[in-house]
């Protein structure tokens, strides 16, 4: 097996749709933003970051390679709809480990 072959299997690419929820506050905890991705094959232990403020759901969406521009008209959508879903959203699995949406 190649490097490339080995270097293939460690960065699988993950594609499906990253659900962006506004939530309300209750008993105690704070509203705040989640961001899940929900992949379209396959049962995975998935997890939702969260934010705590426009700015930081910008700032976190920037992190997952989404445009500042494109960032910012999402986060605006979640101010009037509550919940968005961005189709076809694509990374790596180590990359989306790392942002701690994998579990």
């Amino acid at each position: 097996m190649g490097a490339h072959a080995l270097e293939d299997q460690h960065m699988a690419k993950l594609i499906g749709n990253l659900r962006i929820s506004a939530v309300p506050g209750s008993e105690g905890k704070k509203p705040h933003y989640a961001v899940e991705f929900l992949p379209y094959t396959g049962r995975l232990k998935t997890q939702p970051a969260t934010a705590q403020s426009f700015d930081d759901l910008v700032a976190l969406l920037t992190e997952l390679r989404i445009e500042e521009d494109e960032a910012n008209r999402y986060a605006g959508q979640i101010r009037v709809q509550g919940t968005i879903l961005v189709p076809n959203f694509e990374r790596t699995d180590s990359f989306l480990k790392e942002q701690k949406l994998l579990g």
